[in-house]
């Protein structure tokens, strides 16, 4: 009985956590997608580059703590210290923010800018309640959170933008919205796992600053290697190839999201085996995850590669069949990113941040040199090469630290 139970848990988790990382993924290429709809390709370029800045100012209101809250099973630090750390995180982000509100050239871009960012800020304060459920072994609640937070809020922005052809205007409905749903099923949901008093513990939100500062860091140049081709194309090109460029990148980016649904519900057996020193069951459940999501990649590919200048030329209403090549390249370095993905969750729960952190500062310096180049040759097919390039250089550095990390866990566990 007990087992049978366990059992369905176990599939709730998989299909709450699957619905919420689809929803999520698929929130940005939504959103672009409408904006095809009722703006030219220049307008595309100018809210994907506004949508890519404010998604590195998100990394500040998350700082890494979300990836560390979910993985923190033993509890070492309290929901108070989150709750405050939280708040100082969110306060840097809309701090950070101002520049590109006093110093945008371009209104529009501004004014897109600015809305993004709150839309980023909600969903930094959305993960703090997501990563509590998830701590606590409720996937289901986390996945429900993310996945109607995101459903309701595009549902808000789609009725907007089709009724008044404003953008500014859907993304005012989208913050609403969201506020909204951030509260019921986060905030209202959180009551039964945490008390409503919120103690500040000064030592502990710096310990847990000090713990979180290196994934912050790693998270933050993760995004910009992300992002480093579209801010190549923004430099060195213009709005029309950052609209196009930005119009065959997000199928990359559900890609990754995507993925992560077969391996975050799969956080706390990594780390149960690890903690038992069972050194084949992990290989075993990483090659399996591996072969999954390597799967999923090749076959987006060849859909990409054959159908996908038809597909998204069709949804986006512009002309793509130039860039069959590119789209597919794309949807590589999707893959090769959402293995890092997995990587880069496995050496959290590893405790090896510092080791992360290295390999982002190596891995974005070769993006910066190869987003440069390439770009500047080649152009949009540049850009992608270098999105490629700069991820195969990053996860060879993960597999050599993991291969690493395992070898010193095997060692222990023989002492043991």
């Amino acid at each position: 009985m007990e087992c049978s139970r366990n059992l369905i848990n176990s599939r709730k988790n998989i299909i709450w956590n699957s619905l919420g990382s689809t929803m999520f993924g698929a929130a940005s290429f939504i959103m672009l997608l409408l904006v095809s709809r009722v703006a030219d390709v220049d307008t595309v370029g100018a809210f994907g580059i506004a949508l890519t800045n404010a998604q590195l100012l998100y990394i500040i209101g998350v700082f890494g703590a979300n990836n560390y809250q979910m993985t923190d099973y033993q509890k070492r630090f309290s929901f108070s210290d989150y709750y405050w750390v939280k708040i100082l995180t969110c306060t840097l982000m809309a701090l950070f923010c101002v520049p590109f509100i006093i110093f945008g050239s371009d209104i529009q871009k501004t004014s897109f800018t600015l809305c993004l960012t709150a839309f980023m800020l909600l969903n930094a304060v959305g993960e703090l309640y997501q990563s509590l459920f998830f701590q606590n072994r409720r996937v289901d609640l986390s996945g429900k959170s993310l996945f109607f937070r995101t459903f309701f809020s595009i549902v808000a922005f789609t009725l907007v933008i089709v009724l008044s052809q404003s953008i500014v205007a859907a993304l005012s409905a989208l913050l609403f919205v969201n506020i909204l749903c951030t509260w019921f099923w986060g905030v209202r949901r959180a009551k039964q796992f945490i008390s409503p008093k919120r103690s500040f513990n000064k030592r502990q939100i710096m310990t847990l600053l000090s713990e979180c500062f290196p994934l912050f860091i790693s998270m933050f140049l993760m995004t910009f290697l992300l992002s480093a081709p579209k801010y190549g194309i923004e430099m060195l090109l213009d709005d029309t190839a950052q609209g196009y460029f930005n119009m065959i990148f997000m199928p990359a980016q559900v890609i990754n999201l995507c993925s992560q649904f077969f391996f975050k519900p799969m956080l706390y057996r990594y780390a149960t085996l690890l903690e038992s020193s069972d050194i084949r069951g992990f290989r075993h459940l990483l090659s399996r995850q591996i072969a999954l999501i390597g799967a999923v990649v090749i076959t987006a590919c060849l859909f990409a590669y054959t159908l996908g200048p038809l597909v998204l030329g069709w949804l986006y209403q512009s002309e793509l069949q130039t860039l069959r090549m590119e789209m597919a390249l794309l949807l590589l370095g999707g893959g090769v990113f959402a293995l890092c993905q997995l990587c880069y969750y496995i050496l959290v729960i590893m405790r090896c941040q510092k080791t992360i952190l290295k390999l982002y500062l190596i891995a974005a310096l070769v993006a910066v040199v190869l987003s440069l180049m390439l770009i500047n040759w080649t152009g949009i097919l540049g850009a992608c090469l270098s999105f490629i390039f700069s991820h195969i250089v990053l996860l060879s550095g993960y597999a050599l630290s993991i291969r690493k990390e395992l070898r010193k866990t095997h060692r222990k566990g023989i002492v043991q």
